[in-house]
């Protein structure tokens, strides 16, 4: 019985080294699978980062896009107001040589309106000066600064389509892993679709509307004022009216506005004293007519150069009409070289009209309400990077991972969005999606059964 017991022995060694080698295959196997997880856990965070950040990019191009709009209104609204300055103060040179005219029955008054003409003369050359300067600068055709956020805007489009979403992915990628590779999927041109650029003058009419809504009170008009001179009575004077009508009156009118055509402000200013005089049957009805124009002054910007006369007749400038003829006439000199020391009212092509600005394409929206352009990102690496170690590059032999992989490479789809989202600060405030707002951001979508589609088909 001992020499049995004693020829047993050694027999569980064996038993536990098959079960050691067992377990051993076992971890190498749980090793190699859990390589594989975390190569395909890295590259999927890689593909998600990717497609968010070509997303923020196209986020921040349509921001931009809002606030070169924005911007090219602030061009439109400083344009009426340098033409609003330089109609003003041509009209109240005019007025207080006009005045110093009349007054020189009583000396020590026509002195004083003599020493505020030089004045306003003064002031008259440097708003000229200054306001043709900054009309080329902002509105000139192709050198204006207006002109160059057009521009920008188109380049930066340009750069947000495919091929710029898929250089941003690709460099996302890349900074997680030198070994990845990423791409923006086609989109059949969704993008392009996404925005377009106001060509007709319909769509510059909205945009007309709004820079006539920015402008300021006094700009936009009409610089109205009526005052009865109770010292001069009228040719209505003891009528059965009330007792304003028995004098005359001064009535002055002004406004800046665009022309019809969307290529030209025009500024016009005016003044003349009004008489009441009897009309109709037995003159029993009196009625207002301009006696004597005191003060006139216009400016105007055009692509085509000085038309030479008003046509929108702003802020009711035609109510004193020798006065307006007058300041027509300013605008009809402005043709040709300007007075000594003088800068002229108008140059020719100083103004490239209305912008051609960029705007949502609404026709083409899936949603006018929650539009979003999407961009899908595929990732990859190649196969045989999975048996690498990231930190030395070098082989890993029997340690690569495990599994079959199309084209030899691990592929990983992600998907985002810029969408349109107005700041909490005043919730029961909705407002429509446009790129007259910077509310544009990103955020990660699940990608759908067409972007799944189109990511099989590149995968190899």
């Amino acid at each position: 019985m001992a020499f049995s017991i004693r020829r047993q022995r050694g027999q569980a060694l064996a038993l536990a080294l098959v079960l050691a080698l067992l377990g051993s295959a076992g971890l190498f196997h749980m090793f190699r699978t859990g390589q594989t997880l975390a190569h395909k856990t890295r590259l999927l965070n890689a593909a998600d980062a990717a497609a968010y950040g070509a997303a923020v990019w196209r986020a921040r191009v349509l921001n931009f896009n809002a606030y070169a709009n924005r911007a090219i209104i602030a061009q439109e609204v400083a344009v009426a107001q340098a033409l609003t300055l330089q109609s003003w103060s041509r009209h109240f040179e005019q007025f207080s040589r006009n005045a110093a005219r009349m007054a020189r029955v009583y000396p020590p008054l026509a002195a004083v309106f003599e020493t505020l003409a030089e004045t306003s003369s003064v002031a008259r050359e440097l708003a000229d000066t200054t306001a043709a300067l900054e009309i080329r600068l902002r509105a000139a055709p192709d050198t204006g600064y207006k002109e160059l956020l057009q521009a920008s805007q188109e380049l930066l489009v340009l750069s947000a389509g495919v091929f710029g979403s898929s250089a941003v992915a690709n460099e996302i990628a890349r900074e997680n892993d030198r070994g990845f590779f990423a791409f923006a999927l086609p989109d059949a041109g969704a993008f392009n679709r996404f925005t377009r650029r106001y060509e007709s003058d319909a769509d510059r009419e909205r945009l007309r509307d709004l820079v006539v809504r920015s402008l300021d009170d006094f700009t936009r008009g009409p610089r109205e004022t009526d005052l009865v001179l109770w010292g001069l009575p009228a040719s209505c004077v003891l009528s059965l009216n009330a007792p304003s009508a028995w004098f005359q009156m001064y009535r002055k009118r002004g406004g800046t506005a665009l022309a019809p055509g969307l290529d030209r402000w025009e500024a016009v200013d005016t003044a003349s004293i009004h008489d009441n005089r009897r009309r109709g049957f037995l003159g029993r009805r009196c009625s207002r007519v301009e006696l004597l124009p005191l003060g006139w002054g216009a400016a105007e910007a055009s692509f085509d150069g000085p038309l030479g006369r008003s046509v929108a007749q702003p802020g009711g400038v035609a109510i004193n009409p020798a006065a307006l003829e007058f300041a027509e006439s300013m605008l009809d000199e402005s043709r040709g070289a300007s007075l000594p020391g003088e800068a002229p009212l108008a140059i020719e092509g100083d103004y490239a009209g209305i912008a051609r600005v960029r705007e949502l394409a609404y026709e083409s929206l899936d949603s006018q309400r929650f539009p979003g352009s999407r961009v899908a990102v595929l990732a990859r690496v190649e196969a045989a990077r999975l048996a690498r170690n990231p930190a030395i590059d070098e082989p890993a032999g029997r340690l690569r991972p495990p599994g079959a992989y199309a084209g030899s490479r691990l592929w990983a789809l992600a998907a985002a969005e810029a969408h349109f989202v107005r700041p909490p600060a005043d919730p029961r405030r909705e407002e429509y999606a446009s790129l007259y707002n910077p509310y544009w951001q990103a955020r990660l979508v699940t990608p759908s059964l067409a972007e799944r589609l189109a990511a099989e088909s590149h995968v190899e």
